[in-house]
């Protein structure tokens, strides 16, 4: 699914139900920030913002979601936004398919929260953008 939000200027991406996966009744909280996936958040918006996202990043329903074309409608927002100033770890949580890890992000003109789901096999199967 992407869609943009009228009105409040937000991207949702998201892979289907069945590639970013619900947390599950037993899930573990992750304790701390990972550099690594701090970094793949942040190269995954500014890949988004330039319009094209490396491939081999993603799983195959992600890299539907984020086609050139797909990326080229949100092109306004992402102007808008410009880069981020701060991105601040909220929160995580381990899944049976991989982790959620929620960010707060700061832009010079909105905060706004990331979500990226890391699969097991290190490839990203969600990205979302909300207030």
């Amino acid at each position: 699914m992407l869609s943009l939000l009228l009105g409040i200027g937000m991207m949702v991406v998201q892979a289907s139900a069945a590639q970013a996966p619900a947390p599950a009744a037993t899930n573990a909280a992750v304790a701390k920030e990972d550099p690594a996936v701090t970094r793949l958040a942040l190269k995954i918006y500014a890949q988004m913002r330039a319009g094209k996202v490396d491939t081999s990043l993603l799983t195959d329903a992600m890299n539907k979601e984020l086609s050139p074309e797909a990326l080229a409608q949100q092109k306004p927002i992402f102007d808008q936004l410009g880069d981020p100033v701060k991105l601040a770890l909220e929160s995580s949580e381990k899944t049976a398919d991989g982790t959620r890890w929620v960010y707060v992000a700061t832009f010079a003109m909105a905060q706004l929260h990331v979500t990226i789901y890391v699969m097991k096999d290190g490839k990203v199967g969600g990205y979302a953008l909300a207030l």
